[in-house]
């Protein structure tokens, strides 16, 4: 309810209607009365999507220049092997390139 629902009813000529209580305040209520602990409901886990990359603290956004036209074979590449269930992504396939490359160094 708004906090100004009180003035519109008034402003309108109507009585105002009382406010409801939250389930946790009516509680409270309760619980104070009969001098006793309250105790907080425990948080539910939020829904959504998970946390990507991003977010995720042992990834690291980069930039590369690559050629145009090497960028595009790679995501029609990455387009086909998709319609056939092998699902990657640009950023994998490049940390299995740069992984390659540095286990040929050693």
């Amino acid at each position: 309810m708004s906090k100004f629902r009180g003035l519109l009813d008034t402003a309108r000529g109507r009585e105002p209607e009382p406010e409801s209580q939250s389930p946790e305040e009516a509680i409270t209520k309760q619980s104070a009365a009969k001098n006793q602990p309250v105790a907080k409901p425990e948080p539910q886990p939020k829904g959504g999507r998970p946390k990507g990359k991003r977010s995720h603290p042992d990834y690291e956004q980069i930039t590369a220049y690559i050629r145009k036209d090497t960028h595009t074979a790679v995501k029609i590449a990455l387009l086909e092997d998709s319609q056939k269930g092998e699902k990657h992504e640009f950023s994998e396939l490049i940390q299995e390139l740069l992984e390659q490359w540095l286990q040929s160094r050693i």
